[in-house]
């Protein structure tokens, strides 16, 4: 009898880990909806172990193919295509203790006209093990490394050459985040902030253009002015 009871308990042991292995993908698809409505997909394949997520967009915009994998811990996600690279890991525990999103060491690269193309000064954005805590009401804590490369103008002699580089934080439930153009900062810097409805603010100036500005009136001017810029990261997605 004790027999039958093992045996009985060592097949039903298999038969539930074969079946939590074999898990599709697709089992996924009610909370990626509900938590991304901006997203959309063709299909799934694979299990919840690994598996992608084929033709991925955002706010259609296409953006490749989503290659996932899952430990106990953690969700890495990947994304290499022509153009654009992004690679994570969405920290389990973190997201379910605290019923909010854990993004953990993001490193992208950006460098398609296609995505740049609301943007044309800047020819390249990358980041470096990037974090960030979010849940739809806003951003709880972020830090990383950002970087942006401007592209060569004749219209921009001073940033033709410059690149930005840029840290991420967040307060009031916003992110936001400082940026610097190296090797010399007075080329410019600023800062910049976005809500959870992606609504920007980005405040830049540059005290080497404002310099050579000075140098056309008599006068002068007391104070390097303040570039302000307003939008909605969507605008970027809209043609």
């Amino acid at each position: 009898m004790k027999k039958i009871f093992l045996v009985f308990f060592v097949l039903i042991f298999f038969v539930s880990a074969i079946t939590i292995l074999r898990l599709p993908l697709s089992l996924a698809a009610p909370t990626i909806n509900n938590l991304f409505p901006q997203v959309s997909y063709t299909s799934m394949e694979g299990t919840i172990w690994s598996g992608r997520i084929n033709n991925l967009s955002f706010a259609n915009e296409y953006l490749g193919n989503l290659n996932t994998k899952f430990n106990l811990r953690n969700l890495s996600f990947l994304i290499d295509e022509t153009g654009l690279f992004i690679e994570g890991n969405i920290n389990l525990i973190t997201t379910l203790m605290n019923n909010q999103i854990s993004l953990e060491g993001i490193n992208l690269n950006l460098n398609s006209k296609r995505f740049l193309r609301k943007v044309p000064v800047i020819s390249s954005i990358s980041g470096e093990d990037i974090s960030i805590l979010f849940d739809i009401d806003g951003c709880y804590s972020s830090a990383g490394n950002i970087y942006a490369s401007l592209r060569q103008t004749n219209k921009l002699d001073q940033l033709s050459n410059a690149k930005l580089a840029g840290t991420l934080s967040c307060a009031n439930e916003k992110m936001l985040g400082t940026f610097f153009s190296v090797p010399k900062d007075d080329i410019l810097k600023g800062t910049f902030e976005l809500d959870k409805e992606l609504n920007y603010v980005v405040i830049a100036n540059s005290k080497r253009l404002f310099a050579k500005i000075t140098t056309f009136f008599e006068s002068g001017f007391t104070s390097s002015p303040d570039v302000k810029l307003r939008g909605n990261l969507f605008d970027f997605f809209q043609d």
